[in-house]
């Protein structure tokens, strides 16, 4: 059930966020951080590309490239960034910090929101699963779903054929 749930959160996310655009699209949502802050349609409209990976913390799967989702986004250039949306966060907000700092993860999480990001929450069917948005909301490439033996590899390759489809350069991670 939180499979079917989680695939849904995920279809919702990329049509909320496919009507975004840098100028404040009619689908501009606020959403929650782990940490407290906040997260808009502004934050994906300030990079080149947005990649979102869904988590659960009931997920081994998800748990398991915890570890190779943190190296990979410290190893991302600024006009990329990685968040992640905890599906099950709400209530086990402990938990998710504890499992991502364990991992080693410093990046943006995402735990709730409006009724605009409330509604994507509904829809999600699988985790993990990673979608690849360009500034203008819009979801570009393939979803990556499923545990990845090599995730750099298969992430990079993804983000890049992501970043051509929207006219950019491809990019190369750090060290």
């Amino acid at each position: 059930m939180k499979c079917k749930k989680t695939l849904a959160l995920l279809l919702a996310l990329a049509f909320l966020l496919a009507g975004c655009s840098a100028n404040g699209g009619a689908h501009a949502f606020t959403a929650e951080t782990l940490d407290g802050g906040s997260f808009t349609h502004e934050d994906i409209a300030a990079k080149d590309l947005t990649i979102i990976n869904f988590w659960g913390t009931f997920c081994p799967p998800c748990l398991a490239e915890m570890p190779d989702l943190a190296g990979f986004a410290k190893a991302l250039p600024d006009n990329v960034q990685l968040i992640t949306v905890c599906t099950d966060a709400l209530g086990n907000e402990g938990k998710a910090k504890a499992l991502l700092e364990l991992a080693g993860y410093e990046g943006i999480t995402l735990t709730g929101g409006d009724e605009a990001f409330g509604k994507m929450l509904e829809d999600i069917q699988a985790v993990p699963t990673t979608i690849f948005l360009d500034s203008q909301g819009n979801q570009v490439g393939d979803a990556v779903i499923g545990g990845q033996a090599d995730l750099q590899g298969a992430f990079l390759a993804a983000a890049n054929k992501a970043l051509v489809e929207s006219g950019k350069a491809e990019i190369s991670l750090a060290g």
